[in-house]
């Protein structure tokens, strides 16, 4: 059964905004997704050196958040989402609503071959 790696990208408009969606992430955030079966959680702060084009100033602020979850199974992930992400997606759009400028892509994946 193939495991899933469910990634949130949080892009928020400064790196200030950033901050406070870190603050919120983790710990509590964080563990509730653990708690609804992710077995495996990893913030990244990617670096958006293409967001630095002197063209485009008006990307220079923006600043970036993946969290990567990785569940055992399809099952286990289906049932994180019909069971827990509605309420954690909420709690999301309760403390960074549309006017905070903080906007959330998903992606989800099946894990091919990955080497520790």
């Amino acid at each position: 059964m193939p495991t899933i790696l469910y990634t949130v990208r949080a892009t928020c408009p400064s790196v200030q905004v950033r901050g406070r969606v870190l603050a919120w992430l983790a710990p509590g955030h964080l563990l509730q997704v653990k708690a609804g079966g992710a077995t495996t959680v990893r913030v990244v702060l990617p670096d958006r050196a293409g967001d630095r084009d002197p063209a485009r100033p008006e990307l220079a602020e923006r600043a970036v958040i993946e969290t990567q979850y990785v569940f055992p199974s399809r099952t286990a992930f289906d049932t994180y989402m019909r069971v827990h992400a509605p309420a954690l997606r909420a709690d999301a759009v309760k403390n960074f609503p549309p006017e905070s400028g903080v906007t959330f892509e998903r992606q989800i994946a099946e894990i091919a071959c990955e080497l520790e």
